[in-house]
């Protein structure tokens, strides 16, 4: 009861997208192993994967974890919130390899070659800014050791 009280909401929302309640698991009318094996497989921009990847606490910790794991190679985590569904990724995509072409195309005619342009903006996990801010904290320690004032 406790994954309904922090997340019902966002899995009432999953479920009436598919014509299903969540009163049906409480009368019992569905088990409750069929809520958790799907809840397991919902796509990454499903409301309550969603919000399981935006927070904080479980990005703080799933970082924590990784770093744990003695350097080994860990798969991505995905970047994708709420409605960042595969096409939509796959689109900026698209957009930041035209603009890298346009670069391309523009440094042939420049005497120098043009500055990159920055790539579309893509959501952060709460994983994502944990792991940027450790990072960035290793990197001002290392900066402070040597004496560098930043």
């Amino acid at each position: 009861m406790l994954l309904i009280d922090e997340r019902g909401e966002e899995i009432e929302a999953d479920l009436f997208a598919r014509g299903w309640d969540l009163l049906d698991y409480m009368r019992g009318e569905r088990p409750w192993s069929q809520l958790i094996r799907l809840l397991r497989r919902l796509p990454m921009w499903s409301h309550y994967q969603a919000a399981l990847l935006m927070d904080p606490e479980l990005g703080e910790l799933r970082a924590q974890r990784d770093q744990h794991d003695g350097g080994e190679e860990v798969e991505p985590q995905p970047l994708s919130p709420l409605h960042y569904d595969l096409p939509v990724l796959l689109a900026l995509r698209h957009i930041d390899v035209t603009k890298e072409l346009i670069r391309v195309v523009a440094s042939v005619f420049a005497e120098r070659p043009a500055a990159p342009l920055p790539p579309e903006p893509r959501p952060m996990t709460a994983e994502a800014r944990a792991r940027a801010r450790a990072d960035r904290d290793q990197v001002l320690d290392v900066l402070a050791r040597l004496g560098v004032q930043t």
